[in-house]
């Protein structure tokens, strides 16, 4: 479908603002099915937004398609994404000025973590939150615990300002700060046959026939290497249902070894050892290019290293 060439007239609406950030989401979701998620509006109301900014700009900004990789930019489309970019990152700045000229911090601070935090040894926010608020007592906090899929998309799309996340494959749009790491093993529940089995006894050849649960989540190419191994495979979003699943006897999984000590404490689960199967992960503070001068996410920053 062809758009008159007649540009950008007028003042630019919240309307305006609402397409052009659902372009830019289905733009790095890679699609419109990828993006029904994050923007929370199905398929074909994604379709009707797209074809409106599309004869509000003029332009064909998208090739369309069934499936993720049929769908890709024109020429224009990746002009227009560029802009957009350019645009929130100068109306953030704006709102940053803003602030900054006032005597003191204010707005909102938006924080996307991991929804098993409270279970990672390694960190402890409780502290960081308190310090930040004694200089910031103005600063609306929000924090919102996601899988760890949802919390690159959450901070990608302008939902989160900044969040806690493992590095499983780096994302062009956002910048890492390495802050620990965490050890990840196979286990299997105290129903399944493998818990039988003494350590001595268990072979790599011997685990792999059985049924593995695993993330639904971008994985990095070492994590996929040892995923590959298992012919049958199921998968489970959330560490909750994984470990559920685990517990049940049919499935052998991984988990971080911080999260299943309780349960291996309890009888419930057993630590398959094996040194092929076992691998550590990088976790990062992570936030949007372009937002290192952002004065709350560098306080925060501040405050989260000096608590380390």
């Amino acid at each position: 479908m062809k758009h008159p060439q007649t540009g950008l007239t007028g003042q630019l609406s919240d309307i305006d603002f609402r397409l052009l950030r659902i372009f830019k989401a289905v733009v790095e979701c890679g699609g419109y099915s990828a993006a029904e998620v994050v923007l929370n509006i199905n398929r074909s109301t994604i379709s009707i937004h797209m074809s409106d900014l599309e004869t509000r700009l003029g332009m064909v900004l998208c090739n369309r398609g069934r499936g993720r990789s049929s769908f890709s930019l024109t020429h224009q489309g990746e002009e227009v994404y560029g802009a957009i970019c350019e645009l929130l990152n100068h109306v953030e700045q704006f709102r940053n000025r803003v602030n900054a000229i006032q005597s003191q911090l204010t707005g909102k601070l938006r924080i996307a973590l991991p929804d098993d935090l409270l279970e990672i040894p390694q960190i402890d926010l409780a502290p960081v939150i308190s310090q930040f608020r004694e200089q910031a007592p103005n600063v609306n906090l929000e924090v919102v615990a996601h899988s760890p899929s949802e919390v690159d998309l959450d901070i990608l799309n302008g939902q989160a300002d900044l969040g806690i996340n493992v590095i499983s494959l780096k994302r062009p749009g956002l910048e890492y700060l390495p802050i620990y790491q965490h050890q990840t093993s196979l286990y299997c529940g105290d129903r399944h046959p493998l818990f039988a089995v003494r350590p001595e006894q268990l072979t790599l050849e011997q685990v792999i026939q059985y049924d593995l649960v695993g993330s639904s989540y971008t994985l990095s190419p070492e994590v996929v290497q040892r995923y590959n191994l298992f012919t049958s495979k199921a998968v489970a979003n959330h560490m909750s249902g994984r470990t559920l699943m685990i517990l049940s006897g049919t499935y052998v999984g991984f988990l971080p070894d911080y999260y299943a000590q309780k349960w291996v404490d309890a009888g419930r689960l057993k630590k398959l050892d094996l040194k092929e199967l076992n691998y550590s992960v990088d976790n990062a503070v992570m936030y949007r290019k372009g937002e290192e001068k952002n004065v709350l996410i560098k306080l925060f920053l501040e405050t989260l290293t000096h608590k380390r």
